[in-house]
């Protein structure tokens, strides 16, 4: 039975995958594998939480095929839900399979392509209703500053579907840090529709240390409520034995408002239980 003190931990932003497998086109080939045990170690030595809970994001390097994804949610229903790469020709049935696996969102990996603004494009349009009738959201990545534009653009092609929007990594802002115009995109956007941001993988950002800065300024603009922590494991690219640890600084985070305890409940699980659906005692 889970202690009173143990609370439980939602893990929004994790990856699956073999060794060696990505599409010809991919920027990046994993030499390793990423399995659903190694991501439970490393993440259990966080330390301090109940029940281990965890989204499983498709990662960039394997484009649509989300085979590996759907494995690992089938390996454990009911603890992990999916967010999967797809692209507007996928049947109504494939969608029904995905929903019926766990996959409760869509990710638009948009970091370093030259075609993103095919968003716009009818078929993309007739995709992003699809999805919202589902009750999934969309997931945006985006190259560091280029977060305003895309999102701007993102959400005149979601239109009247009401579709949430999850931020990335803090919303990748750029140089500008706090002055980044995501921040003013995000307001305008949150007038027509949710919007969530991850507090996770600070390392791809301009200047990694003021991540504190970024995610009081998130909590301010969208709310407590609205943001989900992420450890990124097995933070490709980025691997290094600091990774652990700043897991765990972000998880711990407890703002600037007096209120630590409810923050940290909200960013730890609550939040990620009501988004992606996950029956979480508490």
């Amino acid at each position: 039975m889970m202690s009173r003190r143990a609370l439980p931990l939602v893990d929004t932003h994790f990856h699956v995958f073999d060794t060696g497998v990505a599409t010809a086109s991919a920027r990046y080939r994993p030499a390793y594998a990423a399995g659903l045990d190694d991501w439970q170690a490393a993440i259990g030595k966080l330390g301090g939480q109940g029940d281990l809970y965890g989204v499983v994001v498709q990662t960039s390097f394997l484009g649509t095929d989300n085979t590996a994804l759907l494995a690992a949610l089938r390996a454990r229903p009911g603890r992990l839900r999916g967010v999967a790469v797809i692209d507007p020709a996928i049947t109504d049935a494939q969608l029904a399979a995905l929903q019926a696996a766990g996959v409760r969102g869509i990710r638009l990996n948009l970091y370093g392509d030259p075609g993103w603004q095919r968003v716009a494009t009818a078929p993309w349009r007739a995709l992003f209703h699809r999805i919202a009738a589902l009750d999934w959201h969309v997931e945006l990545h985006t190259g560091n500053g280029q977060g305003a534009t895309v999102l701007a653009q993102l959400d005149a092609a979601l239109g009247d579907a009401g579709a949430p929007v999850v931020l990335d990594h803090f919303g990748r802002p750029g140089v500008a840090g706090l002055a980044d115009a995501v921040f003013e995109a995000a307001r305008a956007v949150r007038a027509r529709r949710q919007v969530w941001v991850k507090i996770s993988a600070p390392y791809r950002l301009p200047s990694p240390h003021d991540w504190q800065l970024l995610a009081q300024r998130w909590r301010d603009l969208v709310g407590a409520d609205r943001l989900l922590w992420g450890s990124d494991w097995p933070w490709t690219n980025h691997e290094a034995p600091p990774r652990l640890d700043e897991c765990r600084e972000l998880a711990a985070w407890q703002g600037q408002d007096g209120d630590g305890a409810a923050l940290s409940a909200a960013l730890r699980w609550r939040n990620a239980a009501a988004l992606y659906g996950f029956a979480v005692p508490a």
